[in-house]
C-alpha cells in the first residue's frame, strides 16, 4: 500500500516557514494596506452624508444614465437613514482597496500570460485552485500572516477575487485580431507601443469586465472577512446572523445589497462601447474633470489625518408524562458542541428520560423559540444560562438539579497579552477591577435586544452606574489617547462587556479603543500573538477550555469579571510533587526541582488546551480563579496540539499540564494521572450516549437491541485509539479488537438473528473516540449481524440533524449532557435515547414560571 502524502504537515511547515522568514514582507504589506484602506474609509466619512451622496449621483448620472443616478442616491440615502453609513463606508474603502491590488496585480499577470504560452500554462491551474477553494480556507493563513483586522479580510479578497481580472485580460487580448497586430509590427510600433494603443484599447471592455467581476467577489467577501475582525458592514450582517436578528440582519443585508449594484453599474457604464460618441463632455474636458477630481481626492484623503477623520468599527444602530407530552418529549438547545448541551445530555441519562430528546441549533433559534413560547404561553424546555439577557426580557426560573448533573457554573475571564501590564499599566489595572453581576449585564443585553446600538446601551449603563464606574476607575491617571485594541465573540453577553469596556476606556481613561468582533479562534489567537491587546469574552473553564490550553502560556488572565463545570488537569506521573490543582502555586514540578524553580515557572504558568468553546475549557478557566491562579494562563488551541506538546513533554520528561479526558489513548501511550480536585471545580464526569433515529427500534430491532447493549471502559476502548494512533486504519483497529475480546462481542450479539444485508447508517464526529467506537460497531453490525454499514463522518451539528431527520439511523458519539447539551435541546424529542455506551458535566434547563414543575425529576414518566 503507498504511503499516504503528509500534504497536510507540509503545508504548515510552509506557513510556519513563511510566518517566521518573511514576517518583514509580510509588516510591510500589512502597513501599506492598512494605509490605503484607512485612506478610502477616512475620505469617504470626510464629507457630510448627503454631500458624499450628492458626489456620488454626479459621478452616476456622468457614467451612467438617470435610472442609475436616481438608483444611486435613493440607495445610499438608505443606508444613511438605516444607520450604517460609516460601516458602508468601511466596506467600500475594504472593497475598493482589494479592488485597486487585484487590478495592479491582475492586469500585468493577464497580460504576461497573453505573452508567454508557459506562464499560461502554469498559472491558469493556479486560477482554478483559487477560485475553488472554499473562502474560508483564507481566513486562517490570512490571519497567521497578517494578524486579525482589515489586512487579512483585504488578502484573502484579493486572493479569491483576483482570477477574473487575470483571466479576462489574457482573453482580451489574445481576441484581438491577428491582422492588427500584425499591421502594427509593420508601421514598426514597439511592443509597448503595441499594447498600449493596440491591443489594451481594443481588450478594454473584456478587462473591464473582469474589473467588474473582481469587484463583485471582493464584496461578496465582506461577511466572511468579518470573521477575523474586518468591520464594517459585513460585521453588521455577522452579528445579526448569529443572534437571528431578523430584521437587523435584513437592514445591513440591503446596504450591501445597494454597494454591490452601484458598484457592479458604475464598473460597466465606465468603459461601455460607443459611450464616447454620445459624451456631452470632450476629452480635453475629461482630462480637466479627471485631473480636478484627482487633486480633490488627494487633498481630502490627506486631510482625514489632519482634522481628525475617523472610520467606523461599529453599529449605530397523569397516564404518560404530562410534561413531556405537552412539549413532545424536547428540550430546546444551543449549538452542538457547546458545554451546555453535553450537561443536558448527561441530565437524560442521570435522570433516565429514555425518550426525551435534546435539540441540537444555536443560542438564536433557541431564544427565538422561547419568544414563541412565552408570547403564547405554551410548554417549553430549553437550556439556560446566566449571564442572558432572557432572564432580564422574560420572568423564567431554572429546575432544581439534585444529581447536579449539570454540575457548578462558569467563569467569565478577562484576558490579556503578554506585556501589557508594562505597556498599558492604566488600562491593566483597569481591566483586572472590571467585575460585575449577570443582571447587571442583563441591563445592557436586554437595551441590545430591544433594538438600542451597544454603543448607546453601553453609555446609558455607564451613567447609570456611575459608582461602580467610578470605582473600577479610582485613582487610575488618564492616558492621552493611546491606542488599544479590544476583541470578542459576537455573543450577547460579549456585545455588552466589550463595549462597556470601551466606552469607559474612552471617556475615563482616555484611550482610543478598536473593539474587533471575530470567532472565538481568532480571538484566542490576536491576544496569545500580541495583535489585540486584550478580550473581556473568555469563557472558561469548559466553553474556551481549549483555546486556553493552547494559549494560556501566551496570554494574562486578569481574572474572572463574571462568576463558574469539572473534567480534569493532566500531568505525566513522573512529577510526583504535584497530586493537586492547589500544588500548581506552591509545588514542585517534580521530584528534583530546582533550586528556585516551582511548577509553575517550570511550565511557563500555562495551561495546554484544547480547542475553544470547548466545554472542557470553561472548566479550566474556572478552575484557574477558584484556586486564585491568578498567572496562570490557559492555552487554547486544538486536541492535536494539546497531544503534540505532551508528547514532545513526555520524551524529554519536561513538566507539562493538559487538559485531559477519558476516554482518550494518551491514557494507554503514557502514564499520566489526574490532579486531585478537592472543590470539584470539573464536576463529574460525562456520558457517552448510543442515540437513534425515532422509529428505529420498529425498522431495524437487532440493531436497535445491539445499541443499547453496546457499552464498554474507557480503558478497552483506548486500545483501538492507541492502534489508530500508531497508524493502523481504524476499520483495522476495530477488527483486531473485536477478535481479542471475542466474549465482550458475544454478549453484545448473544440470541441476535443476523439480518441478511439491511442497510444502516451511522453517523459520528471525527474525535479519537467516537472513531473507535463507530468503527467497532461498525465492525460486528456488518460482521455478526448482517447489515451494510455506512459510516459517515459528520460535524456534530450535522449529525444531530441528521439523526432527528431520519437521515442517520444511529450514532454512538453523543456525549452528554454538557457537550451535546445544545443538540439534546433542539433534537432530544426527534431522536431514541438508546443507551449510555460510557460513563459521566452542569448547567441548567430553564421553563417559563407559568409551567408547575421545580425539578428535572418531574419530567420522569410516572
Amino acid at each position: 500500500m503507498i504511503p499516504k502524502i503528509p500534504l497536510a504537515s507540509w503545508i504548515e511547515s510552509i506557513v510556519d516557514w513563511m510566518s517566521s522568514s518573511l514576517s518583514g514582507l509580510f509588516n510591510v504589506i500589512s502597513v501599506v494596506i492598512q494605509a490605503v484602506v484607512g485612506f478610502f474609509s477616512g475620505l469617504f466619512m470626510l464629507p457630510h452624508p448627503l454631500l458624499f451622496i450628492a458626489i456620488l449621483g454626479v459621478l452616476a448620472f456622468l457614467v451612467g444614465r438617470l435610472p442609475l443616478t436616481l438608483f444611486t442616491v435613493i440607495g445610499f440615502l438608505l443606508v444613511d437613514n438605516l444607520g450604517y453609513w460609516s460601516q458602508s463606508m468601511d466596506t467600500l474603502g475594504l472593497v475598493i482597496t482589494s479592488g485597486l491590488v487585484s487590478i495592479l496585480l491582475g492586469v500585468p499577470v493577464g497580460i504576461w500570460l497573453a505573452y508567454s504560452k508557459t506562464a499560461a500554462r502554469i498559472i491558469t491551474p493556479l486560477l482554478d485552485f483559487m477560485q475553488t477553494m472554499p473562502a474560508f480556507v483564507y481566513l486562517l493563513p490570512a490571519v497567521t500572516f497578517f494578524s486579525l483586522g482589515v489586512v487579512p479580510g483585504v488578502i484573502a479578497s484579493v486572493i479569491f477575487a483576483i482570477p477574473p481580472t487575470i483571466r479576462l485580460t489574457h482573453l482580451g487580448i489574445r481576441q484581438v485580431s491577428g491582422e492588427l497586430v500584425e499591421a502594427a509590427d509593420a508601421f514598426g510600433s514597439t511592443s509597448m507601443q503595441k499594447l498600449f494603443k493596440v491591443q489594451l484599447p481594443l481588450a478594454l471592455p473584456t478587462v473591464m469586465s473582469g474589473i467588474n467581476q473582481t469587484i463583485m467577489l471582493s464584496l461578496s467577501m465582506v461577511v466572511i472577512a468579518s470573521m477575523i475582525g474586518a468591520q464594517g458592514i459585513g460585521a453588521e450582517v455577522y452579528r445579526a446572523v448569529t443572534q437571528l436578528q431578523i430584521g437587523k440582519g435584513f437592514e445591513a443585508g440591503l446596504a450591501v445589497v445597494v454597494l454591490a449594484i452601484v458598484l457592479d453599474r458604475f464598473t460597466q457604464n465606465v468603459f461601455m462601447p460607443g459611450r464616447k460618441k454620445n459624451s456631452r463632455i470632450t476629452a480635453k474636458q475629461k482630462a480637466w474633470i479627471t485631473a480636478a477630481a484627482t487633486f480633490l481626492v488627494l487633498v481630502a484623503g490627506f486631510s482625514q489625518y489632519f482634522v481628525g477623520g475617523t472610520t467606523s468599527a461599529g453599529g449605530n444602530n397523569s397516564a404518560a408524562n404530562a410534561v413531556g407530552q405537552e412539549v413532545n418529549y424536547q428540550i430546546i438547545g444551543i449549538d452542538p458542541g457547546a458545554g451546555i448541551m453535553k450537561s443536558a445530555a448527561k441530565a437524560i441519562e442521570d435522570y433516565k428520560l429514555t425518550d426525551w430528546t435534546l435539540i441540537e441549533g444555536s443560542g438564536a433559534a433557541m431564544t427565538a423559540t422561547l419568544d414563541k413560547a412565552i408570547k403564547n404561553e405554551e410548554p417549553i424546555i430549553i437550556t439556560g444560562w446566566t449571564p442572558h439577557w432572557m432572564f432580564n426580557k422574560y420572568d423564567l426560573k431554572y429546575l432544581e438539579d439534585p444529581e447536579k448533573s449539570f454540575g457548578d457554573a462558569e467563569e467569565i475571564h478577562t484576558i490579556a497579552r503578554k506585556g501589557l501590564k508594562e505597556d498599558h499599566p492604566v488600562a491593566f489595572e483597569f481591566l483586572s477591577r472590571f467585575q460585575w453581576t449577570s443582571d447587571e449585564m442583563g441591563e445592557m443585553m436586554t437595551a441590545i435586544q430591544d433594538g438600542i446600538s451597544a454603543e448607546e446601551a453601553a453609555k446609558a449603563y455607564a451613567e447609570k452606574h456611575a459608582d461602580q464606574i467610578a470605582e473600577w476607575t479610582k485613582g487610575l491617571t488618564p492616558v492621552n489617547g493611546d491606542a488599544f485594541k479590544l476583541s470578542y465573540v459576537a455573543w450577547d453577553s460579549e456585545i455588552a462587556s466589550t463595549n462597556l469596556l470601551k466606552y469607559v476606556m474612552e471617556n475615563e481613561l482616555g484611550y482610543k479603543v478598536n473593539a474587533l468582533q471575530v470567532e472565538a479562534g481568532p480571538m484566542w489567537t490576536g491576544v496569545a500573538s500580541g495583535d489585540v491587546d486584550a478580550s473581556p469574552a473568555a469563557w472558561l473553564p469548559l466553553t474556551h477550555a481549549d483555546y486556553w490550553e493552547r494559549y494560556k502560556d501566551q496570554v494574562d488572565d486578569l481574572g474572572a469579571n463574571m462568576t463558574g463545570v469539572r473534567t480534569g488537569l493532566v500531568v505525566p506521573s513522573y512529577m510526583t510533587e504535584v497530586n493537586s490543582i492547589a500544588d500548581l502555586e506552591t509545588g514542585a514540578a517534580s521530584s528534583t526541582p530546582s533550586a528556585s524553580a516551582n511548577v509553575g515557572e517550570e511550565v511557563n504558568h500555562q495551561i495546554v488546551g484544547i480547542d475553544p468553546g470547548a466545554g472542557l475549557m470553561k472548566a479550566t478557566a474556572n478552575a484557574i480563579k477558584h484556586y486564585d491562579l491568578s498567572n496562570w494562563n490557559l492555552i487554547e488551541g486544538s486536541g492535536a496540539a494539546m497531544t503534540a506538546s505532551l508528547d514532545k513533554a513526555y520524551k524529554n520528561e519536561e513538566p507539562i499540564i493538559v487538559t485531559g479526558w477519558t476516554p482518550h489513548w494518551m491514557f494507554n501511550q503514557y502514564d499520566l494521572k489526574y490532579l486531585d480536585d478537592p472543590d470539584l471545580i470539573f464536576g463529574d464526569a460525562e456520558e457517552v450516549h448510543t442515540v437513534g433515529r425515532k422509529g428505529i427500534k420498529e425498522d431495524h430491532p437487532v440493531a436497535y437491541e445491539f445499541f443499547s447493549r453496546f457499552n464498554w471502559t474507557a480503558d478497552q476502548m483506548s486500545e483501538i485509539m492507541v492502534d489508530i494512533q500508531k497508524g493502523v486504519s481504524p476499520e483495522e483497529a476495530a477488527k483486531t479488537y473485536a477478535e481479542k475480546h471475542p466474549d465482550q462481542i458475544e454478549e453484545w450479539t448473544k440470541g441476535l438473528t443476523p439480518v441478511k444485508g439491511d442497510n444502516l447508517r451511522l453517523g459520528y464526529v471525527a474525535w479519537d473516540s467516537e472513531i473507535a467506537s463507530t468503527n467497532l460497531m461498525k465492525y460486528v453490525l456488518e460482521t455478526d449481524l448482517g447489515y451494510t454499514v455506512k459510516a459517515l463522518q459528520v460535524e456534530a451539528g450535522p449529525m444531530w440533524a441528521g439523526l432527528a431527520a431520519g437521515d442517520i439511523d444511529a450514532s454512538p458519539a453523543v456525549w452528554l449532557p454538557l457537550t451535546h447539551g445544545d443538540y439534546w435541546e433542539t433534537y432530544g424529542d426527534q431522536i431514541e435515547d438508546i443507551a449510555v455506551s460510557m460513563t459521566g458535566v452542569k448547567q441548567g434547563l430553564v421553563v417559563p414560571t407559568y409551567m408547575d414543575i421545580n425539578s428535572v425529576e418531574d419530567l420522569k414518566d410516572n
